[in-house]
C-alpha cells in the first residue's frame, strides 16, 4: 500500500511537472503572437481568403493555447488542494 508521504510526493511531482508544462504552452504561445503580428503586417490590404484563413486558424490555436493553460492551472490548484487533505 502507498504511504500518505508516497501519495504527496506523487501529487508534488504532477503539479511540478504541470507547471512545466505551462510553461511550455506559455512559450508556444509568444510564438504564436509574433507569427500572428508578423501575417497580420503581411496581409494589411490583402483580401484573399486564403491569408484571411491563416489568420483566423493562428488565432484560434492561440485561444485554444489559452484554454489548455486554464486547465493545466485549474488541475494544479486542484491537485495542491487534493495534497493538503491527504
Amino acid at each position: 500500500m502507498t504511504s500518505v508521504e508516497e501519495i504527496k510526493a506523487n501529487v508534488a511531482a504532477s503539479v511540478d511537472g504541470t507547471q512545466r508544462a505551462v510553461s511550455g504552452i506559455q512559450q508556444v504561445a509568444d510564438q504564436l503572437d509574433e507569427a500572428l503580428t508578423r501575417l497580420r503586417l503581411t496581409a494589411v490590404g490583402s483580401f484573399h481568403p486564403s491569408i484571411a484563413a491563416a489568420v483566423a486558424q493562428l488565432e484560434q490555436a492561440r485561444t485554444r493555447l489559452d484554454e489548455a493553460q486554464t486547465l493545466a492551472r485549474s488541475a494544479m490548484d486542484s491537485a495542491d488542494a487534493y495534497r493538503m487533505i491527504v
